[in-house]
């Protein structure tokens, strides 16, 4: 009986972090928690220090400590919980490349932030006509979790294409689900 208590511990032990797993590991649990997690430091970095961890955590319904223990990427100082400014936290976005909307798995906040930052370029330039934003764009290229390349789709007429075949677009969620 010891025995089989010893190593049922000893292998949930061993089991990787929730912050380092990929996507597809995760139980639905899990990932709602990582998603909820995601918009509490997305919201903290943000607000530049304008409202709290535990005020923010509190809007999205989770425990400041649960946001910690599930990101690892909170710093303690001066007795407060400060968001780091990167985290190694992977996650599933969405991007146009080749005239189709994907789904991919970026390793950091980093590429996260370069994939958000197009998703906004294209939502600019199919509200207001604009495609200035897009400029930055062309020949960008990010990288996956596996280390594949995928380049920005920059075409105004593709980017049009994909956004008729979306169903409700300006429902697009920046995390895919």
């Amino acid at each position: 009986m010891r025995d089989n208590k010893r190593r049922n511990l000893s292998e949930s032990s061993r089991q990787k972090p929730i912050h380092k797993k990929r996507w597809e590991e995760l139980t639905s649990r899990q990932k709602r928690l990582r998603r909820t997690s995601l918009e509490v430091m997305s919201s903290l970095r943000k607000s530049s220090n304008k409202k709290s961890l535990s005020k923010i955590a509190k809007e999205k319904r989770i425990a400041p400590s649960t946001v910690i223990k599930n990101t690892k990427a909170f710093k303690k100082v001066n007795n407060k919980w400060i968001v780091k400014k990167r985290d190694s936290i992977p996650r599933p976005m969405t991007i146009n490349e080749n005239g189709q909307s994907k789904t991919i798995q970026v390793r950091d906040s980093r590429n996260a932030s370069k994939i958000g930052k197009y998703n906004f370029a294209i939502k600019t330039f199919l509200e207001s006509g604009d495609k200035s934003k897009l400029v930055k764009f062309r020949n960008k290229k990010v990288k996956d979790i596996d280390g594949n390349t995928h380049i920005f789709e920059t075409d105004v007429t593709k980017i049009i294409k994909i956004n008729e075949r979306i169903e409700s677009p300006e429902l697009r969620d920046v995390y895919a689900a």
